[in-house]
């Protein structure tokens, strides 16, 4: 189990982070500056569970991108371990690169099909000297059995193409594991492979987390998924770039304060048929998300937003606390109760 005492310790503070993609608009003009992330404040404590949801353009990859060092913001500050990223020795650079490893969503695409496991997960574990060639065999063995590919043997000399989705996906896991990360960042870790093996794959990572006091920013788009990895961890909630909603994964998911991560669970089918029809459905006045280049006034979610004001078309919203979120939502106040899974209403 994970030491409480350790577990506050910050691995990863960002505040007012900005990441902006360029546009080039021909030789004339300057470049189109395309806003991906926008105020960005969020800290992850050593051993902790943070779950990331949002629709697919909300930038939840490109946070991760970001915090595994793969994209330079383009403003506000990233602090690992209380040391500001720009000005880091470099030893705190090597730590801060093995401390954070990422485990992508398509398994076949991550893995170099010319090389086997041993070469996979070997050549790193010598690079950086977490083990030599005398024990690395052993050591790959180990890590193997780790994320329950055992016996280790009968994977050690494989190539990507003989394993199935669920075994890469494990070995993905093993080759973050080998570098003894402290964050994990896992990309959609399970939305490619078979429904039956999505559990064991979460319950890993659960396992990992607890017995190895490794911290994990799951992202996904499946709240199901979100609530079942995240059962004691915390939410964050994405919309174009911004964080809407943040708090305790339980309180929120229960009480949902903002709209958009309302009208996300109520497209959530009830497995009940009678209760399905008696609720009633809080949809988005728009299907698809605005593009970056050309982004909504005041607050982002304004254009789909069915409680949308004047002064959510003129005013970015500042974050609130309300109950077990924080919210950034002009109007949370004066929001209808929502109605929960069960057909209840839960009050604030």
């Amino acid at each position: 189990m994970s030491d409480p005492g350790n577990s506050r310790d910050p691995i990863v503070t960002l505040h007012d982070l900005e990441m902006n993609f360029y546009k080039s608009r021909g030789l004339l003009k300057r470049p189109l500056a395309m806003n991906a992330l926008h105020h960005i404040n969020l800290t992850i404590h050593k051993g902790e569970i943070i779950v990331v949801v949002g629709e697919s353009g909300c930038g939840k990859t490109t946070l991760a991108n970001v915090i595994a060092g793969l994209l330079k913001p383009t403003g506000g500050t990233y602090e690992f371990k209380g040391h500001e990223i720009r000005s880091m020795s470099r030893e705190q650079k090597n730590d801060y690169h093995n401390s954070i490893q990422m485990i992508q969503q398509d398994s076949y695409a991550a893995l170099n099909p010319m090389r086997t496991m041993i070469k996979s997960l070997g050549d790193p574990m010598l690079l950086k000297k977490f083990a030599d060639k005398s024990n690395l065999y052993e050591k790959v063995r180990e890590i193997l059995g780790t994320v329950d590919l055992t016996p280790a043997d009968n994977f050690i000399n494989k190539y990507p193409h003989q394993l199935s989705g669920g075994q890469r996906q494990r070995i993905l896991i093993a080759r973050a594991l080998s570098m003894n990360p402290e964050l994990i960042l896992a990309d959609e870790p399970v939305s490619m492979i078979d429904v039956s093996l999505r559990v064991s794959i979460l319950n890993l990572l659960a396992r990992l987390n607890q017995e190895r006091n490794i911290a994990v920013l799951y992202i996904t788009h499946d709240l199901a998924t979100a609530r079942y990895v995240g059962k004691s961890g915390r939410i964050v909630v994405m919309y174009l770039g911004q964080v809407v909603e943040t708090g305790n994964v339980q309180g929120v998911l229960a009480n949902p304060r903002h709209p958009y991560l309302q009208a996300l669970l109520s497209a959530v089918p009830i497995p009940d048929p009678s209760l399905s029809r008696k609720r009633k459905k809080l949809t988005l006045t728009g299907a698809d998300l605005p593009s970056i280049s050309n982004m909504p006034s005041g607050c982002r979610f304004h254009t789909r937003c069915r409680y949308c004001k004047e002064i959510c078309k003129e005013e970015p919203p500042k974050p609130v606390s309300r109950g077990s979120s924080m919210v950034a939502c002009h109007r949370v106040d004066e929001l209808p109760e929502f109605e929960l899974f069960t057909g209840e209403k839960k009050h604030a």
